[in-house]
């Protein structure tokens, strides 16, 4: 897999909202020719006020590559809805996720150690039953 740069992510990112304005400019000129160089002035102006904007609001976190995205292994949250090895809900921070789990099932309440993140659900065991193994 091919790691680009922070800056590589944010124009590609970027690069097709761009394209838009092009377009624009193409439906003024068959449309409304009379309009071509304000609409031309105007939509770069907002084309640089846009970039300004999202490289003030995006390109921080295209540079944390400390901590990926969802990365809950060790984390630990609290069931809401029992959870077993077909279904559960778990919460962990402010976020709800389904959950499963090996070890027989894990009542609402009880803490819950995440093992791993298997696409959208999380496997999950108590944490008493974490530090009996310990």
């Amino acid at each position: 897999m091919v790691d680009f740069s922070p800056r590589a992510k944010f124009i590609a990112i970027t690069v097709d909202e761009l394209v838009l304005i092009p377009i624009a400019m193409w439906i003024v000129f068959i449309f409304k020719p009379e309009w071509f160089l304000p609409a031309t002035v105007l939509l770069l102006i907002g084309a640089a006020i846009f970039v300004a904007g999202k490289y003030y609001l995006v390109y921080p976190s295209l540079l944390d590559e400390a901590r990926p995205f969802y990365e809950l292994q060790g984390m630990t949250g609290i069931v809401i809805e029992e959870v077993t090895q077909k279904t559960g809900k778990i919460k962990v921070g402010a976020e709800i996720w389904e959950a499963r789990c090996d070890v027989g099932p894990i009542s609402a309440g009880t803490e819950v150690v995440v093992l791993a993140r298997e696409s959208m659900k999380v496997r999950v065991e108590p944490i008493s039953h974490r530090s009996a193994k310990n």
